[in-house]
């Protein structure tokens, strides 16, 4: 909750209703999928078992309904049902594509805002401040840890919230399907889970800190290296090149 508070806190207002409306079509993403996975068993008992067209009382009623369309007999109705199941599949791969749209669309403008908040907060500061701030560390920080936060952090956190809210959809549809089975891969894969994020949150902590500071020295030795190469004296070979570079202008 910590972690998700601080990332609340660099959206803006507006920034925070994309990120609504973007979980909205998650949402919307997710029981989609879920209709697409909980079409195909039903589809594929009928096509085995076509007599279930005439026993089954939902398949009767969808059916007579059909009937009005021109479906005469088991066969076109049959057809009829692999388009229908076809375009909920298709239409879900639709919707996945455009969430995915909008899940890159909306982490690189959110880059791009974070650090064009922070040059600006930046170009503001007194000129004492920018005497006790390396310019790497301040360059690393607006190209690349804001990088980090939304394409490691804030990325993988939508994700996870997608992936969260499929999971919990298909594990109610399996609910209802088979309780004990549900119950059981439930426990199991989330066990699994629980085990993973427990054994390696540490580590992850640990390796996240040493990338911070060795990101930190990355800048700094190349922000250093190209400053001192302007004390460094011109040698002999550089001499000529330069001065026959000024000859051709001349």
């Amino acid at each position: 909750m910590q972690i998700l508070r601080k990332i609340l806190f660099l959206l803006s207002l507006e920034e925070r209703k994309s990120a609504i409306f973007l979980s909205l079509m998650i949402l919307l993403m997710s029981a989609i999928d879920v209709i697409g996975v909980a079409s195909i068993l039903p589809f594929m008992t009928v096509l085995v078992n076509p007599s279930l067209i005439e026993t089954n009382l939902f398949l009767i009623n969808l059916f007579q309904f059909f009937k009005g369309f021109g479906i005469e007999n088991n066969q076109q109705f049959l057809f009829v049902l692999g388009v229908l199941v076809f375009i909920i599949l298709v239409g879900s791969l639709i919707f996945k594509a455009i969430t995915t749209y909008f899940q890159l669309r909306f982490i690189e403008m959110l880059q791009y805002s974070i650090s064009k908040r922070l040059v600006e907060n930046y170009l503001h500061q007194p000129y004492e401040w920018f005497l006790n701030n390396h310019s790497a560390e301040l360059g690393k920080t607006i190209l690349s840890e804001i990088s980090h936060v939304c394409f490691k952090g804030i990325r993988p956190l939508i994700e996870l919230i997608a992936r969260s809210v499929l999971s919990i959809f298909l594990i109610t549809l399996l609910f209802l399907a088979d309780p004990k089975l549900a119950f059981t891969v439930s426990f199991l894969v989330g066990g699994i889970y629980f085990l993973i994020f427990f054994f390696s949150r540490k580590y992850l902590n640990r390796i996240g800190d040493e990338n911070l500071k060795q990101n930190h020295l990355r800048f700094k030795s190349v922000a250093d290296a190209f400053g001192a190469s302007k004390e460094v004296k011109v040698g002999g070979l550089e001499k000529t090149f330069i001065k026959n570079f000024q000859d051709s202008f001349n």
